[in-house]
């Protein structure tokens, strides 16, 4: 895995963050300016528990378990974070990897697979009323449970999608990643509202000069 160093930002997460399509593709996001001066908005565990909390990766029950058990052992929470973390910029790696059609690095995917079969293994079944139900106990939750959730939404739900609906997003300090879901497969930004609109703002600006 390359070098990767983004100055911690604090951030309070908010609706506008989470525009990816998918959680797991949020968690990557988390992010920002990776084409500039990258920022990393996770500056501690219970930013981490605060985005998971946005996301709804896990139930609220079982965040508030974590935050116990990461306020009780602040050692073992800034080292969970920094395995969530490395989750993190192997997961950018690999989906980067399948936008520009490049074979993913067998450390980055052998890193995702430890913690999709975590994730994988959190989930516990149950059977009721005729159906069987999937769940993740709460009482059993240790402080990488948010990264193996992750990791196993990268596998379950994002993977299988087709690479070409996989985009990087062409506004200038973003390239924040997000599944184009349009139906004619020719979106470019993340969100219209921010990148979009910078970007037809630098449009109109360039004709402007021309024309002067």
């Amino acid at each position: 895995m390359k070098s990767f160093l983004p100055v911690i930002e604090p951030h309070d997460f908010e609706l506008a963050d989470f525009v990816a399509g998918d959680p797991a593709l949020d968690f990557v996001n988390t992010v920002t300016a990776r084409d500039a001066e990258p920022r990393d908005w996770l500056d501690g565990f219970p930013r981490l528990l605060e985005w998971a909390g946005h996301a709804a990766v896990l139930p609220d029950k079982t965040l508030r378990t974590l935050a116990r058990r990461a306020k009780a052992d602040p050692a073992a929470a800034r080292k969970a974070l920094a395995r969530a973390k490395a989750l993190r910029e192997v997961m950018y790696e690999i989906l980067e990897a399948l936008v520009w059609n490049r074979v993913p690095a067998a450390g980055s995917l052998a890193l995702l697979r430890k913690h999709w079969l975590a994730g994988a293994s959190a989930h516990h079944f149950h059977f009721d009323q005729g159906r069987l139900h999937r769940h993740v106990p709460g009482d059993t939750a240790d402080l990488d449970l948010i990264a193996a959730i992750v990791a196993w939404r990268m596998v379950e739900h994002v993977l299988p999608m087709p690479s070409e609906r996989l985009r990087l997003c062409a506004g200038p300090e973003c390239s924040w990643l997000f599944v184009d879901r349009s139906k004619a497969g020719r979106r470019r930004w993340c969100d219209m509202a921010v990148c979009g609109n910078a970007a037809k703002s630098r449009r109109h600006y360039a004709r402007e000069r021309s024309k002067a």
